[in-house]
């Protein structure tokens, strides 16, 4: 299975980490610069690895990435286009923090109970 930490600096996988509960500009813009410099053949694996999951459509809609937009990073386009670069940064994100257990450490609000995650 394909490490993030592996592929990914480990300044933007430990930023992350430490800034996923901080919903900044800064944090965002840093994010997103850090993805370009990553090499596009390995930001190709994160996504092809993201795509192995069966439920990596659901996901991707939940990510508000479009199905056509879909298909494109699907079918080879260049994630790092501005067209696309959005839906790279929600997939490398989402990849992040399935790996980083993110997921595990956010207080649900009571009333978000019942609200599928």
């Amino acid at each position: 299975m394909l490490k993030m930490i592996d592929v990914l600096e480990q300044s933007l996988v430990q930023n992350f980490s430490e800034s996923i509960f901080q919903a900044t500009e800064q944090t965002e813009a840093q994010f997103h610069q850090e993805l370009l410099k990553i090499s596009d053949i390995d930001l190709a694996n994160i996504v092809s690895t993201f795509f192995l999951n069966e439920q990596a459509l659901e996901i991707a809609q939940h990510l508000d990435i479009s199905t056509e937009t879909i298909q494109e990073v699907q079918a080879g386009a260049n994630l790092k286009d501005e067209a696309y670069i959005t839906a790279t940064t929600k997939i490398v994100a989402y990849c992040l923090a399935v790996e980083t257990d993110a997921f595990n450490q956010v207080e649900v609000a009571e009333c978000l109970q019942d609200y599928p995650m």
